[in-house]
C-alpha cells in the first residue's frame, strides 16, 4: 500500500445531488488511495449510480468538491473525467462491435481524426492486451469476442490512458465464473500497480475476495465505513439498516439453504418434447407441475437463454411440442405465448422487458389492457388503482405509479417486470437470471413474491447461472453445448453441488 502522507487517488467531500421530489446524494464524503481497492456497497437506490455518474462526469453534483492526486478538478463531461485521470467500466460495455479491437481502444484517437501509423497503434493494442493475459488479433471485430475478452478490451482502453482510478459498476454481472476469478485478480494486480480501485458488485463474496475497505450508502448518505471488509451480515446490516433484523434479508446471506418451491402438485401445467431451434439447442424433453419451480442451469451460453426464447416464441423452433394444461399450443410469437399463459422475465429487462421511459403503472399492465377497457376504451382510473395495489402488494418503491420506470432501481424494475404477469394471470413464467443486477433485500423480495406465486399455483421455470440460486428450485436441468447433460432434484442439488460444478466448467 502507498504510504499514508501520499494524497488520496480520488478524494470527494459535500458531493450532494438532487432531482425533483428526491435527494439521490446527501453530502457525500469518501476517499480511495493509490493501490486500494474500494467496495461501494448499497442496496438498489442507496445512490451507487448517481455517484458513479458524477464520477465520471455523465452527471454534475448540486454541491460538493472531487480531487485526483491532491489537486482539485472539475468534471463536466466524461471526456473530462478522462482527462482528469478516471475511467469507468460499465456493466453495460461502450464497445463497437463491428469495429476491431485496436479500433475500440484507440477510439478517441480515431474520432479526433489525427494523423497517426496504423502499425504504431496495433503495437500498443497487442502490448495492452498481453499485459492483460489475453491472446487475441488486435485486428479482429470486437463483437467476435466472448464477453469476457470483451470486458477486457474495455479494460484495456482504460490502461491505454494510464488512470489514478478505476470504476468498476457491477463488471462481473455477465461472466461465467472462472471469469470472474480472472478479473477480480486482475483488478488486485492494478491496485499493486498503483491504481486507486472503486468496485460495486452485489455478490458479497467477490467484495471479500478483491477490496481493502468498504463504503456503504443508504438513501444517498454515506452511512458506514470499514476499514476491513466486514462480514456478510454486517455488511447487510449496513446496507438496509434497521429493517435487517428478523427480515427476509438476513436469511437472504445464506439463501442456498433455502428452497424456492416445494409446493408441487400432481397435475402438468406445461409439457415440452423434443423442442429444437436446429442449431443451438438439441432436442429437450421435459414437463412442469403446478406449484413447482424448475432450474436451469449452465455456463453464459449454454443454451438455456435461447431454450426460454423457444419456449416465449422470440427464438423460431424447427422441432417439437409445447403443451399448457394438456392442450398442444402453439407459440410461434411472443403474443401466441402470452395467449397460451406464460410469462417471461427475460435477461435485460431494460432493453428487452420495460418501456423505460413508460410509467411503471403502464409497463404493469401493458400484457392486459383489454382486461382494463370498457367497450373499447381504456378504464384509467381502474388501470391506476390497480398499479397502487400492485405497487403496495409487491413493495414497489416509486414516488408514484406515474414514475418513468427507467428511473426506478433494478430491483423496482424486476418487481413491475412481475407485477405485469401476475396481472396477466400467466399460468408459467419464465425467469432469466431475476436476481442478477440487485442487492440482496430486493433479491429476497423477488423469491418472496416467486414463492406467492407458486403458493397460488402457479409455475416457474428458472434460468440462472448461479448454482446457488439452482439450488433453491424443486429441480434443475444442467445445460452445456446446447443440450441437457445432467438432470437433480432438489436434495440431489444440495448434497451434490460439487458435481454440478463440474458440469459448469
Amino acid at each position: 500500500m502507498t504510504d499514508i502522507l501520499t494524497p488520496p487517488a480520488l478524494r470527494v467531500s459535500g458531493l450532494a445531488k438532487h432531482y425533483p421530489g428526491v435527494t439521490a446524494l446527501a453530502g457525500i464524503d469518501l476517499e480511495v488511495r493509490p493501490g486500494q481497492v474500494l467496495s461501494l456497497s448499497g442496496a438498489n437506490g442507496a445512490g451507487k449510480s448517481t455517484l458513479v455518474k458524477i464520477l465520471s462526469g455523465a452527471e454534475q453534483p448540486d454541491t460538493g468538491r472531487i480531487w485526483i492526486d491532491g489537486k482539485e478538478v472539475k468534471l463536466e463531461s466524461p471526456h473530462a473525467a478522462r482527462q482528469a485521470g478516471i475511467y469507468t467500466i460499465y456493466q453495460e460495455m461502450s464497445l463497437v462491435p463491428t469495429m476491431s479491437v485496436v479500433e475500440n481502444i484507440f477510439l478517441d484517437e480515431f474520432a479526433r481524426g489525427g494523423l497517426f501509423r496504423r502499425s504504431r497503434i496495433e503495437h500498443q493494442a497487442r502490448d495492452l492486451m498481453d499485459r492483460l493475459g489475453v491472446s487475441v488479433d488486435v485486428n479482429d471485430p470486437v463483437g467476435s469476442l466472448p464477453l469476457a475478452k470483451q470486458q477486457l478490451v474495455e479494460i484495456a482502453k482504460a490502461l491505454k490512458s494510464q488512470p489514478r482510478v478505476l470504476l468498476l459498476d457491477e463488471p462481473t454481472t455477465t461472466l461465467p465464473p472462472r471469469d470472474v476469478s480472472s478479473l477480480l485478480k486482475l483488478m488486485r494486480e492494478l491496485a499493486v500497480s498503483g491504481v486507486g480501485l472503486i468496485f460495486i458488485s452485489h455478490r458479497l463474496d467477490e467484495v471479500t475476495e478483491v477490496c481493502d475497505a468498504v463504503d456503504v450508502l443508504r438513501d444517498g448518505r454515506r452511512v458506514a465505513h470499514f476499514d476491513v471488509v466486514p462480514d456478510h451480515h454486517e455488511l447487510v446490516k449496513a446496507m438496509i439498516g434497521d429493517r435487517y433484523e428478523n427480515s427476509l434479508a438476513a436469511a437472504a446471506v445464506e439463501s442456498a439453504e433455502g428452497h424456492l418451491g416445494g409446493m408441487a402438485r400432481d397435475e402438468v401445467v406445461l409439457e415440452v418434447r423434443d423442442l429444437t431451434d436446429g442449431r443451438r439447442i438439441a432436442p429437450a424433453t421435459f414437463e412442469l407441475r403446478r406449484g413447482e419451480v424448475l432450474g436451469i442451469t449452465g455456463l453464459l451460453g449454454a443454451g438455456q437463454t435461447e431454450l426460454a426464447e423457444c419456449l416465449f416464441g422470440i427464438r423460431e423452433t424447427t422441432g417439437g411440442t409445447i403443451s399448457v394444461d394438456g392442450r398442444p399450443v402453439r407459440v410461434g410469437s411472443p403474443r401466441e405465448a402470452i395467449a397460451a399463459g406464460l410469462g417471461l422475465i427475460p435477461e435485460d429487462r431494460k432493453s428487452q422487458g420495460l418501456v423505460l421511459d413508460m410509467s411503471a403503472n403502464k409497463n404493469m399492465t401493458l400484457a392486459s389492457l383489454k382486461s382494463f377497457a370498457r367497450l373499447g376504451v381504456l378504464d384509467h382510473r381502474r388501470e391506476v388503482q390497480h398499479g397502487r395495489d400492485q405497487v403496495r402488494e409487491l413493495n414497489i418503491k416509486c414516488s408514484s405509479v406515474h414514475q418513468a420506470v427507467g428511473t426506478m432501481s433494478g430491483g423496482n424494475q424486476q418487481k413491475v417486470l412481475l407485477a405485469r404477469w401476475l396481472t396477466k394471470n400467466s399460468k408459467v413464467l419464465i425467469l432469466v437470471e431475476p436476481t442478477r443486477g440487485v442487492d440482496v433485500a430486493a433479491k429476497e423480495e423477488i423469491y418472496r413474491l416467486i414463492r406467492d406465486y407458486l403458493r397460488a399455483g402457479g409455475a416457474a421455470i428458472l434460468v440462472t447461472s448461479e448454482v446457488a440460486e439452482a439450488a433453491l428450485c424443486d429441480r434443475v436441468l444442467v445445460f452445456a453445448g446446447g443440450r441437457v447433460v445432467a438432470r437433480a432434484s432438489h436434495e440431489e442439488i444440495l448434497s451434490q453441488q460439487q458435481d454440478l460444478l463440474t458440469h459448469l466448467r
